[in-house]
């Protein structure tokens, strides 16, 4: 017999579950249009490195300069090569280091840029007039330092080889280097260097922007990735090279949409994924202020990729919404969101302790639409008494080891809210679930302990009955109704179907016979084993906001993009700011 599945709800709880589109027209130019720019942290404090390639496929070399305080680029050379490298001025060498072929401090070879330098007299008004001067000499190049125009000559890695050069070439060269803020452009794999800059701590850092011919938007490829825009290179107080690409904010969705998201899903699941994304990143301030950027290219803020993984599926998603937000009171909403929620959000006043006041938004949703797609996402994770101490109840005075743990209290939407544990000495220790979570490093917020139990954390009903929304608990369809996609209700009638956390079960049949996800079931309670403790659950991620295989479930069953980011995040609009 085919089975209907449906979202029910009693009457009374009918109007809590209507989704309202809101799509919104703009009357100024969209927050994050193409205009605009964001810099993306690419490689940064302890992953500030000492060389860098970049190849342009597109264009037909690179221009040389910086970017401004609006972030315009200005340009003070350039050069026709397509392949090149960015490398500290210390002595580098070409060469592979840590998996990755370019100059590094740590290695010697053969192909070695020293940081010793010949300068002739005088400066230039120009790129192209010491441009012109250094070519009079083997290994010449031009070099802007301080704002001022030099023609140099040579690099050499001991002060030794460079003041015999000196002798040699006359000219009245002067010995020199540059200071710990300099940076050098070579052609890759070699020693030649095309251009020198050095800002003497004034934070500006070098800017690299490809030339673009054909009229096509240019990329280069640069440790594996494909990345629209250009580069800035910034040895911020004389360190590594912290680079940023500096590219048009749509172009930044659509390399956070590729990267979060697979592109072969709907793509209802990408606009949301995009409008999350884009609403994410302007609401994120100063984050990394201290790096000289806005937003990092990992899941500290959000995964970005350039255009590596982008399809014409996610970037269509991106063009389709270009500028739209999450807005609550008309302000654009921090649109967190993760993986995959195991059947329920959480509130972030539950995860993170922070002042759910502040983030109206982001509260616990009960999920009946993950759970359809049946994922492979149950965990498991040990830990000691002694791990169990240290980690979570440090400064609580435990004196005895750890011996059992209880799921105390939970969320009206099933997920735990405060386990309690005891020690053999009968002292007792609750701890709120967000810190749980957080402290042990769960793979998700939705828990409790491997053993046996259904994992649902309200009451068993009654046989024959079934829990809605956590609570009330309901044995036939009379009236009883099912809401669809545009928010209309239908009475239900006949065999009915229920998606529940633990998968799916018939009405009248009760909450133990689901499927599906059931198998990833765990117990409210647990008692030391061996001295350990074993967390069991489903989902991927914080649970806070939107959950990504929610979304791609949600637009498989028909659900538009404003409708998915409705469900997810509470009370918001889709629009412009």
């Amino acid at each position: 017999m085919k089975r209907k599945f449906v979202q029910i709800a009693a009457l009374g709880l009918a109007t809590a579950l209507l989704l309202t589109v809101c799509g919104g027209t703009a009357s100024a130019a969209p927050a994050g249009s193409d205009t605009e720019t964001i810099r993306v942290g690419l490689h940064y404090g302890t992953g500030a490195i000492e060389g860098l390639n970049l190849l342009n496929e597109v264009g037909s070399g690179y221009r040389f300069g910086y970017y401004d305080g609006s972030n315009r680029f200005v340009e003070l050379g350039s050069t026709g090569k397509t392949a090149i490298s960015v490398v500290e001025t210390m002595n580098v060498y070409y060469g592979t280091y840590d998996n990755y072929q370019s100059y590094h401090t740590t290695i010697t070879s053969g192909v070695a840029v020293g940081e010793y330098h010949l300068q002739l007299p005088g400066s230039y008004a120009s790129f192209a007039q010491a441009q012109a001067a250094a070519s009079q000499y083997p290994g010449g190049f031009a070099a802007y330092i301080g704002g001022t125009y030099y023609a140099r000559v040579g690099n050499y890695t001991t002060r030794d080889g460079a003041v015999a050069a000196q002798a040699a070439l006359g000219a009245g060269a002067q010995l020199c280097g540059t200071s710990g803020y300099g940076v050098s452009v070579v052609e890759t794999g070699t020693s030649t260097i095309l251009f020198q800059y050095d800002d003497l701590g004034q934070g500006t850092g070098l800017g690299v922007e490809p030339i673009q011919t054909g009229g096509e938007k240019c990329t280069t490829w640069s440790k594996g990735f494909l990345y629209n825009g250009g580069f800035r290179f910034e040895r911020i107080g004389g360190g590594k090279l912290t680079v940023v690409n500096i590219v048009g904010f749509e172009d930044y969705v659509k390399g956070v949409v590729s990267a979060e998201m697979s592109t072969s899903w709907s793509i209802e699941a990408l606009k949301a994924q995009a409008v999350a994304a884009r609403s994410y990143a302007l609401t994120l301030g100063t984050k990394h202020g201290t790096h000289h950027f806005d937003i990092c290219d990992d899941i500290h803020c959000q995964r970005y990729t350039g255009q590596t993984s982008a399809g014409a599926n996610s970037n269509a998603a991106v063009d389709q919404t270009v500028g739209q937000v999450a807005l609550y009171n008309g302000k654009v909403a921090e649109t967190y969101y993760y993986s995959s929620n195991g059947g329920a959000s959480q509130s972030v006043s539950v995860v993170w302790g922070t002042n759910q006041s502040l983030y109206p938004y982001l509260t616990e949703v009960a999920d009946p639409y993950e759970p359809t797609l049946n994922l492979k996402n149950t965990w498991e994770r040990t830990f000691t008494s002694a791990q169990i101490i240290s980690k979570l109840l440090a400064g609580n005075n435990v004196s005895a080891p750890i011996v059992s743990a209880e799921i105390t209290s939970y969320t009206s939407a099933g997920n735990p809210w405060m386990i309690t544990f005891t020690d053999s000495a009968g002292k007792s220790f609750p701890v709120r679930s967000g810190r749980v979570y957080n402290n042990l490093g769960l793979p998700s917020c939705r828990f409790g302990f491997a053993g046996s139990g259904s994992g649902q954390p309200a009451p068993t009903p009654p046989s024959g009955s079934i829990s809605i929304n956590g609570s009330t608990q309901v044995s036939g369809v009379s009236g009883l109704y099912a809401i669809d996609g545009n928010g209309g209700l239908t009475a239900l009638g006949g065999d009915v179907y229920v998606v529940t956390d633990g998968g799916t079960a018939q009405l009248g049949q009760g909450g133990d016979q689901s499927q599906g996800q059931g198998s990833g079931s765990w117990a409210g309670s647990a008692s030391a084993a061996n001295g350990s403790i074993t967390f069991a659950g489903r989902g991927w991620g914080h649970n806070i906001g939107m959950s990504q295989f929610g979304a791609k479930a949600m637009a498989e069953q028909g659900h538009t993009y404003q409708q998915i980011l409705q469900f997810y995040y509470t009370g918001i609009t889709v629009g412009y700011t």
